[in-house]
């Protein structure tokens, strides 16, 4: 049985989601997370997939691109807000997926080591237009062979 994940590319300003089931995309979006103060953006995170959880209640788990330490300054944001989103997945009672970067890139283009441009590029094919929606393109499409649902 085909599972429908919830797959996320969230950074410490926005996020990016998909709903993907099959070989499609069922729902696609971006939120950002405006507020300077970062406790303000983990709760808004934890608010926008506790929301999209229950928009979409058909969701067997959630995959998360992993946070990457590019840049030393902007990691620990990143990582605080995929904290309150994980907390969010896992009250919800749904397991969540680790993808990484290179995995969802592969997933999607081909290539481990695309650039954002590709990867929008490549994200249309499904309909799917933005920065961080087109990532979560990838990372859905790498979440598939992760993820078996057992009835």
């Amino acid at each position: 049985m085909n599972a429908t994940i919830l797959a996320l590319d969230a950074s410490s300003t926005s996020i990016g989601y998909v709903v993907f089931a099959g070989d499609a995309v069922l729902a696609h979006g971006e939120q950002r997370l405006a507020q300077h103060d970062i406790n303000d953006r983990c709760l808004r995170a934890e608010l926008t997939i506790s929301e999209l959880l229950t928009r979409h209640a058909a969701v067997d788990v959630v995959a998360i691109e992993s946070p990457v330490a590019r840049y030393a300054k902007a990691v620990i944001p990143q990582a605080l807000v995929s904290g309150a989103i994980r907390a969010a997945v896992r009250r919800s009672g749904r397991h969540v997926v680790d993808v990484t970067p290179a995995e969802a890139k592969q997933a999607l283009t081909g290539r481990g080591n695309s650039d954002k441009l590709v990867m929008q590029a490549a994200a249309t094919a499904y309909g799917v237009h933005g920065e961080h929606a087109a990532d979560a393109v990838g990372v859905a499409l790498a979440a598939v062979g992760k993820v078996r649902v057992e009835l």
